[in-house]
């Protein structure tokens, strides 16, 4: 099976996020609710939604009815009778970009971000860059700085996600080619060797980084899907 990425759309209608909104579970319910400002939960109502109906025509299952579990991490799963599936998933979004990776059976990560301009790239990059990774971006040109930033940035955040262990992986240890063609320079020894893992740079337009993760034997071949409008939307 190929790898199959979706990039989706979080500013959605109120038609469409009353659709969504029953799709969800009890928790992804609860959840929503917490969130303090309501464009951060109407987004995480858009962003599950649209999670499950893509992972019904996996499953071939109804999207209110797909079952997750949590692992150690908090990484979900699909679980089906009380088994995993061997339909693997990630989810990541930014703003509002949702960008949602489908495989068989394989670790899979994936990030997106949408370049924000109040984010300090100067404290993130001495906490989270390799010292390689912070010379090599202290030394580029002010109108290169951002795009360097969130290419390392995606590339490390779909690393931590693809081995599911979330941010408690020192970030600092997953080293990447600053140049050329994208691949791990080094990870922690733990997750085997930069060989054992596969990264490639996602290009969806100016503003916006991506980055997936898997491991080096999987069929690397990547599908490019979106969903159809949902149910009653304009």
């Amino acid at each position: 099976m190929a790898i199959d990425l979706w990039l989706e759309e979080l500013a959605v209608t109120d038609e469409e996020c009353r659709y969504y909104w029953p799709l969800l579970d009890k928790n992804e319910q609860d959840k929503a609710l917490r969130f303090v400002q309501a464009i951060h939960g109407r987004r995480y109502v858009a962003s599950h939604g649209k999670l499950r109906l893509i992972l019904s025509g996996y499953l071939g299952l109804a999207p209110e009815n797909i079952v997750y579990e949590e692992q150690a991490f908090g990484k979900p799963v699909i679980v089906i009778k009380g088994m995993e599936h061997d339909i693997k998933f990630n989810l990541a979004h930014s703003d509002n970009k949702m960008l949602v990776a489908v495989g068989a059976d394989i670790q899979i990560g994936v990030d997106i971000e949408v370049w924000n301009s109040k984010i300090d790239c100067v404290s993130i990059a001495h906490i989270c860059f390799a010292e390689t990774e912070r010379c090599f971006w202290s030394g580029l040109p002010k109108n290169s700085k951002d795009e360097f930033f969130y290419r390392l940035w995606t590339r490390k955040e779909s690393f931590v996600k693809a081995v599911g262990v979330g941010l408690g992986l020192d970030v600092s240890k997953v080293v990447s080619t600053p140049v050329g063609v994208a691949r791990f320079l080094s990870v922690p020894e733990r997750y085997g060797s930069a060989e054992d893992w596969t990264l490639v740079d996602l290009d969806f337009g100016g503003g916006i980084s991506a980055a997936l993760t898997v491991p080096a034997h999987c069929d690397k071949r990547i599908e490019f899907k979106r969903l159809a409008n949902v149910s009653g939307s304009k």
